[in-house]
């Protein structure tokens, strides 16, 4: 373990800091209005389909009891990969199977082996565009895995503006080992268009370098996503979901659709 790793696991993080205060604020007894981030809302609608699908389980022989009595698969449990491989392939076209999924205990867990296996020593993981998401600095072995590329920022009418992938700054070299790029980025709410999303796989296909898309937030769900954007995997991307912004944050469950061989 390196001395970078143990020091920054040694420190506060803003990452802990905001989940430590979510925490507490959400086990008390007292009303609360959460006006920040952090847990999703609970929409009756959605919570009361999730504990009708429980009482099914309760109510089925053997379910609930292999629910929690049995261990899963190293790849998570073989069932739900599979939906999820129908659901890709029959909706949108994917040419994957069970055998392209993984499950983890998050999408974080996830984040933190795929960033460190594929940077090992002394590689380096691009941000193609920042700011991004605060989660992924406590993610890396060592202080310099991420190097971030500052964006190209459009001014809009009423004070708004959008954030572009900046491609004539952008260069890649052998000290990369990834791109990485959330599509919604937390906290910007930034979404790369699909010429970005194209741009960004080309660029990671000329380089022989995965692209690790964090679709947390994204299409096809939660699909919290106000503006145009499509459903994006390759075999050279890596699809990271989460169900926690699906209303399902407790489970810890996180989704890596990925090429088979990786």
């Amino acid at each position: 373990m390196s001395r970078d790793f143990q020091n920054r696991s040694r420190s506060r993080s803003g990452i802990s800091q905001l989940m430590d205060d979510l925490g507490k604020a959400m086990s008390g007894s007292t009303d609360m209005l959460m006006l920040g981030g952090g847990n999703p809302a609970h929409i009756p609608e959605v919570q009361n389909y999730i504990r009708e699908a429980l009482e099914r389980i309760l109510a089925t022989e053997g379910r609930f009891e292999q629910m929690i009595g049995n261990y899963d698969t190293p790849m998570g449990i073989t069932a739900f990969r599979v939906a999820i491989a129908e659901l890709f392939s029959n909706e949108y076209g994917w040419p994957i199977t069970e055998k392209n999924i993984v499950l983890t205990n998050g999408s974080q867990s996830a984040f933190f082996a795929l960033f460190n296996i594929l940077a090992g020593d002394d590689k380096h993981i691009l941000l193609p565009i920042t700011p991004e998401y605060i989660g992924y600095a406590d993610q890396g072995l060592r202080d310099d895995l991420f190097i971030g590329n500052k964006p190209e920022i459009e001014h809009l009418d009423n004070q708004q503006f959008k954030y572009h992938v900046d491609f004539e700054t952008l260069s890649l070299d052998d000290s990369f080992s990834a791109i990485c790029s959330s599509r919604p980025t937390n906290p910007t709410a930034n979404v790369l268009s699909n010429a970005e999303m194209t741009g960004l796989l080309d660029l990671a296909e000329k380089h022989d370098i995965p692209f690790i898309i964090d679709n947390a937030y994204g299409t096809p769900f939660p699909n919290i996503i106000y503006t145009e954007a499509d459903p994006f995997w390759h075999k050279n991307s890596i699809v990271c979901m989460s169900l926690s912004k699906f209303g399902l944050p407790s489970v810890r469950t996180g989704i890596v659709i990925a090429d088979e061989s990786l």
